[in-house]
């Protein structure tokens, strides 16, 4: 929660959220299990901003609305809703956007909710090029990016009018095909989406098998890392795509492949890769990323 403390969540602690001063001293239990207003049924997710803080429980479409001074708001169900995908903190408003999926799981919905949840604005959409699309980031200037799992990119204004969509061509594409038959493993996935450091578009991580793991199939990739204790940074790659809005609509302005699982960190931009060392412990690198011309 910035300088205000911590949330702290974790399967063995299940519904119950624990909460930690800025020093990381012990303060109190904020949720308990169950199922009423401000109960939990499973260790949540949290995102904070501005108009508070708000916990998503993973596999439901309840959400719990806190004020910033953790005093407990209300908990809703959010209309239409199996599921929730992402929860992120609308700096116009100050109050919330949340993905999530419908009934037959082909619906993917938008909601814009101010800061005690109330829906401002919503959208709605059976499209089946919008399959998987389950992360979301609003931006200072009303307009929302968004990303599926196997790298389909949009943008919408403030109105939640679509301005563009691309379909980055990740490696191993084929492995979201249906149906998968044959010596198709791991697909490439998208992990995580960023505004670019200069403000201008976005960046998306991906990671696939590296290619020496390309031919197995799921199951036997799980095979390989468990046997050989692997972790999997040892396994996997990472891609890294810039996208931006210009006048035809998105498109693609940078690219880059890294043999380490590189994934964002925090709010300034940042990089890391874990690497275990002979003891068993890991290590984090810590970096910035930025393009540059030539190299992608």
């Amino acid at each position: 929660m910035g300088d205000r403390g911590y949330l702290v969540s974790s399967e063995t602690l299940g519904g119950v959220v624990i909460v930690y001063d800025s020093e990381g001293r012990y303060q109190r239990e904020l949720t308990r299990e169950g199922e009423g207003p401000g109960e939990l049924s499973a260790p949540p997710n949290f995102a904070s901003g501005p108009g508070g803080n708000i916990l998503m429980e993973p596999g439901s479409a309840r959400l719990h609305l806190y004020t910033n001074d953790l005093e407990f708001i209300r908990t809703l169900q959010v209309p239409g809703a199996v599921f929730l995908g992402s929860i992120q903190p609308n700096p116009v408003t100050g109050g919330w956007l949340v993905s999530y999926r419908g009934e037959d799981y082909t619906e993917v919905g938008i909601l814009l909710l101010d800061q005690e949840g109330n829906v401002v604005r919503s959208m709605q959409s059976g499209e089946e090029s919008w399959r998987g699309l389950a992360s979301f980031i609003p931006g200072t200037d009303g307009m929302i990016w968004g990303s599926s799992l196997f790298g389909m990119i949009v943008l919408f204004n403030e109105d939640l009018e679509l301005l563009g969509s691309l379909q980055l061509e990740l490696p191993g594409m084929e492995g979201w095909e249906a149906p998968r038959t044959g010596p198709v493993g791991w697909p490439a996935q998208v992990n995580d989406i960023r505004f670019a450091p200069d403000g201008s578009g976005l960046w998306v991580f991906a990671m696939a098998p590296e290619e020496r793991f390309v031919e197995l199939r799921v199951d036997e990739l799980r095979d390989e890392i468990v046997a050989n204790n692997s972790a999997l940074e040892r396994v996997a790659d990472a891609y890294l795509y810039w996208v931006r809005l210009e006048q035809d609509g998105l498109a693609l302005v940078g690219r880059d492949h890294f043999d380490t699982l590189v994934r964002p960190l925090g709010d300034g931009d940042l990089a890391y890769d874990l690497l275990e060392t002979p003891d068993g412990n890991r290590r984090v690198r810590v970096g910035r990323l930025r393009f540059t011309k030539g190299s992608g």
